[in-house]
């Protein structure tokens, strides 16, 4: 066996390939002498003659044995000798592989978006963990909300596996009635979420300014939050936190080009779930439209979502939420104590029996007596929503009874801009531990690109 070539360059063109330094030439000198040492040492036979019953097995070579073994040996280095090529040239082609492998690294772990992507107009809302601005996309001028969650926030509220399963479970569901997912992704110290933007505001905006709804408008809202329900429970998911902050009113319509405002969007999956047989413990939510099951800590199932939903037509309706109280247990012993139901004399002018007799059967405390227990179905079916325009409301082609302003972002500017002092010194004493790799490696994944084409398409079918 020849011991490795080396050229050195004599070249420009040589010498531009590659410029070594005196700790690489040292490095192929090493690997030269380490490789004609092995070589030395394998022209030398030092193994010892095979032990019989202890004695030294006499080995007499013959000098047919050795012309044979010579030639087998030269039958071999034709049929295998190796195509040499100088060390430096196999640095160079190390060196340009390592090279490639890094670059497709980059480019797998470069961010399809990043926050320099977007111009930031100003805060929408105030959520647990950050806010939620309207942003416009530079490259094509879209309008999005972004979420924008602090990740010392996260981890001081030991939350990590709440904003995960958020990010996962909205990347799973695409409905005209729930606020959608785009694009996820990070930066060192917070998480992104951009999703549709709802220029109409929330509930809560509206229900402060008029109090009450009429029962047309009631109905229409109660409509829209079902048919997102109904879609969410058909992924056996559960929302189980429906409020009126969570639901916003877009702006979207498509009969004779028209837009209008007024359809109720479902949004903030941050504590949903997929459905497991045993949840007692998932007890997360709002206290006064938390299902009685959940605040007393059994397994619970869709009907938890109805129960949120019969609140709500009750506050749209009276003004007032059927248990109220200053603190959780309150609310829990009010619930415990009676089973709250509109009565006859408290029925508004206006509205008939059977919106009653929908929201009643919705608040009942035991699930297996709620409207919505055995299926979605019940709701359809009740004489509430007799020879109702589902198909219609769906392709979004009715007029909403209720149209805010269209002129202004229908946000509360005051509420918004109050400053959050606790989070604000929960962010300072934990964003420290943000500079340990293993506290970032728990946000692995959260990344996400969901606007391809066919993604596109399905929307603008909406």
């Amino acid at each position: 066996m020849k011991s490795l070539n080396y050229r050195f360059p004599h070249s420009r063109q040589d010498s531009g390939q590659m410029n070594l330094t005196r700790s690489q030439l040292g490095q192929a000198q090493q690997v030269t002498n380490v490789l004609n040492n092995r070589q030395n040492e394998q022209n030398i036979d030092r193994s010892p003659a095979p032990m019989v019953h202890g004695l030294h097995k006499l080995a007499v070579p013959s000098s047919q044995q050795s012309s044979a073994n010579h030639s087998k040996k030269s039958s071999i280095s034709k049929q295998q000798q190796p195509k040499q090529i100088s060390f430096l040239n196999y640095l160079i082609l190390k060196d340009k592989s390592q090279i490639a492998q890094d670059e497709e690294k980059e480019n797998i772990n470069e961010p399809v978006v990043q926050k320099n992507m977007f111009n930031f107009q100003f805060v929408i809302g105030i959520g647990g963990f950050g806010k939620v601005w309207k942003v416009e996309y530079k490259k094509n001028g879209q309008i999005y909300a972004m979420k924008e969650m602090s990740k010392a926030l996260i981890i001081a509220k030991k939350s990590v596996n709440s904003v995960m399963n958020e990010r996962n479970i909205l990347s799973n569901l695409k409905h005209p009635f729930l606020v959608n997912i785009y694009y996820a992704f990070q930066d060192r110290e917070n998480l992104f979420l951009v999703l549709d933007y709802m220029q109409g505001g929330d509930l809560r905006y509206h229900i402060g300014k008029m109090r009450r709804f009429t029962e047309d408008q009631t109905r229409f809202f109660m409509a829209c939050i079902f048919l997102g329900l109904e879609y969410m429970h058909s992924k056996n998911s559960l929302h189980r936190d429906i409020k009126p902050e969570n639901l916003v009113l877009d702006k979207h319509g498509r009969i004779h080009q028209l837009y209008w405002l007024g359809y109720v969007r479902i949004t903030d999956l941050g504590i949903a779930r997929n459905l497991r047989p045993e949840n007692s413990q998932d007890t997360s939510g709002t206290p006064g439209y938390m299902a009685p099951e959940v605040m007393c800590r059994q397994n619970h199932s869709f009907a938890v979502d109805y129960f949120a939903l019969g609140v709500i037509g009750y506050e749209f309706m009276l003004g007032k939420r059927p248990y109220t109280g200053r603190t959780r247990k309150d609310i829990r012993d009010q619930i415990l104590a009676k089973q709250v139901q509109i009565k006859r004399s408290e029925i508004p002018d206006n509205w008939s029996l059977e919106s009653a007799d929908f929201i009643n059967r919705l608040i009942q405390r035991k699930p297996a007596n709620r409207l919505g227990f055995n299926g979605p179905h019940e709701l359809r079916q009740h004489s509430w929503f007799k020879n109702f325009p589902w198909s219609k409301l769906m392709n979004k082609e009715l007029k909403s009874p209720y149209i805010p302003n269209q002129n202004e972002d229908n946000f509360d500017a005051r509420q918004i801009s109050m400053e959050d002092e606790e989070n604000n010194e929960l962010i300072q004493q934990h964003s420290i531990m943000l500079r340990r790799n293993s506290i970032q490696s728990q946000f692995s994944g959260y990344e996400m690109d969901n606007f391809s084409e066919k993604q596109n398409t399905l929307f603008n079918n909406f």
